[in-house]
């Protein structure tokens, strides 16, 4: 299981990779869990899972049209040795084939996780455990060690023709780029908003938000990230390598019988939200 809390905690993230050799151009699409781009782990991992609520592509115009998701049942084997155990990938791949009449701008892709509760407790026989479910669901507990809830929100953006600013989607906590994803170079100042329910997000004594930004060539493979905090909803960043980026960001609410989070009051102590936003650089 995941438990978003943790420093090892599991990503979500969308794979967009665009091809220009031919014309009109393609982009192939995919969904990244785990930690490292591009591939990790697939998404109905024993190891962690996470079921995919919405995915979808957004028009320039704001039309939306469904991908079909990966499947939410739990991996099981489908062969198994001595040394390795097989399971099928369902990662969501799929090609959207644009057209010599395909309006011009941002087509975002985006992946809505859905919300899961995880408790972590120490049982009556003294053993550590995790439940995915609600604190008040769990049955045998002598002490709670963590209960929270969880949900993910990704965004990718194909480009076809010259950039705009995409619009937003209305993701509970959300990143928006204020630069030009599609002509990104190694050294571009890369600067972005970021929306916690429509709102700009900020760092504040209570909550330090703040985004981090590493690639496939910068930081990943080394295990750090570019860190910025969060100043009136935005943040910057120079990208430092060519290839694949990923923007993260994550927000917590702590849970109290009279906060505006009170109908969750036994249920977790805390609510994790993350985003993520994935382009290339070249």
């Amino acid at each position: 299981m995941v438990v978003p809390t943790a420093a090892d905690a599991h990503s979500l993230w969308i794979n967009a990779h665009e091809s220009h050799a031919h014309q009109p151009p393609h982009a192939i699409v995919s969904l990244g869990w785990g930690h490292r781009l591009p591939v990790d782990d697939i998404l109905n991992s024993p190891n962690g899972r996470i079921v995919v609520e919405r995915f979808a592509m957004i028009a320039p115009a704001g039309d939306r049209t469904a991908l079909a998701p990966p499947t939410a049942a739990l991996a099981a084997p489908i062969a198994e040795t001595g040394d390795v155990t097989v399971f099928a990938a369902d990662l969501g791949a799929q090609k959207l084939a644009f057209n010599a009449d395909s309006a011009p701008g941002p087509y975002q892709i985006e992946a809505v996780s859905q919300p899961n509760f995880y408790t972590q407790y120490i049982d009556t026989q003294g053993r550590t455990r995790l439940a995915l479910a609600p604190r008040d669901a769990v049955e045998d507990v002598q002490t709670v060690l963590m209960s929270v809830k969880y949900q993910a929100f990704a965004k990718s953006i194909v480009t076809v023709g010259d950039w705009t600013e995409p619009a937003p989607l209305g993701h509970d906590l959300e990143i928006l780029p204020r630069t030009d994803l599609s002509a990104l170079h190694v050294g571009d100042l890369v600067e972005v908003d970021v929306l916690f329910h429509g709102e700009p997000l900020s760092a504040t004594a209570q909550s330090l938000d703040f985004i981090t930004a590493q690639g496939t060539g910068f930081g990943q493979s080394d295990g750090f990230a570019l860190f910025s905090y969060l100043k009136e909803g935005r943040a910057q960043f120079r990208v430092q390598s060519a290839g694949q980026w990923i923007i993260m960001v994550n927000h917590k609410q702590d849970v109290t019988p009279d906060g505006p989070l009170a109908d969750l009051a036994g249920k977790a102590g805390q609510v994790y939200t993350g985003a993520s936003l994935t382009f290339t650089v070249h």
